[in-house]
């Protein structure tokens, strides 16, 4: 598959992973909100018109912007073109979007600790009204065949309503059956592209594995515009992962984040107990 890197966002998914952003301080004048609850909905552009804004950008550099008839950028900005980009910022894949109260996962798919993960707040999930808590992931992954697993899970958002999640725990599974068979194997690979996640020749990449059960199906001739959106918003949702981390001080993933308080422990219970 041929890949296209957005070049609006490139140095923003240049930026170290979250478990690395660690050091200087950050120059918190640079948040464009001040997040109401403890950070509940701060990222939720359905919710709030602009979101926080952790480029680093310090009042000195904004001011020489200023003076060259230029302006902080934001994601907003940089995504909008696009007519699902609150989606790519922001997918919520279980509950109502503007809910009071909000769980965030931000996954690493090459964290063989994000399956079971996942299967606590899928657990959770059936003891929630959607009316009143909506689930958001965000992904990142230090093996670069995440970008396209996460843009899958945004595109089924919008696009297949009631399948990102039961995608992500297929994704998920699949990710660490794989390098399993490949480690059994003597031949692991760091998942690169699509046709290093499988375990035999005779293999479909993962997302290509979960499309072909969709129904009704993808359109051939539709598959490859949805594999190059995968990526794109894959990488917008990276973008947002990393800033998510800053924000929260999320400093190891996977993490769960409910309702602005980065979770310890994660299980069912802890998820909601959170809530209460």
């Amino acid at each position: 598959m041929h890949k296209i890197i957005l070049p609006v966002i490139c140095f923003g998914i240049l930026l170290a992973g979250c478990a690395g952003l660690s050091g200087s301080p950050q120059d918190t004048s640079a948040l464009s909100i001040s997040a109401p609850g403890g950070g509940t909905n701060a990222f939720n552009p359905y919710m709030q018109s602009e979101l926080p804004n952790l480029r680093g950008t310090t009042g000195e550099g904004r001011q020489m912007l200023g003076h060259l008839g230029g302006k902080v950028q934001s994601i907003e900005e940089e995504a909008r073109h696009r007519k699902n980009w609150r989606d790519e910022l922001y997918p919520v894949v279980f509950g109502d979007k503007k809910a009071p109260h909000e769980i965030i996962v931000v996954l690493n798919f090459a964290e063989p600790a994000c399956e079971n993960l996942w299967k606590a707040v899928v657990s959770a999930s059936k003891s929630l009204s959607p009316k009143q808590c909506k689930i958001v992931v965000f992904g990142k992954s230090s093996e670069n065949y995440g970008t396209d697993l996460m843009g899958l899970a945004i595109w089924l958002a919008h696009s297949r309503s009631g399948k990102a999640m039961p995608y992500l725990t297929y994704a998920l599974g699949r990710w660490n059956a794989v390098k399993a068979a490949q480690k059994s194997s003597g031949t692991i690979k760091s998942f690169t592209n699509e046709y290093d996640a499988t375990a035999t020749s005779h293999d479909y990449p993962i997302h290509y594995g979960y499309l072909m059960q969709l129904n009704p199906p993808v359109p051939t001739k539709q598959e490859p515009a949805v594999a190059k959106y995968c990526y794109d918003a894959g990488n917008v949702n990276m973008y947002q992962a990393v800033q998510i981390c800053q924000y929260y001080g999320v400093r190891k993933l996977p993490a769960v984040i409910v309702d602005g308080k980065v979770l310890g422990k994660i299980s069912t219970d802890t998820i909601l107990s959170a809530l209460k």
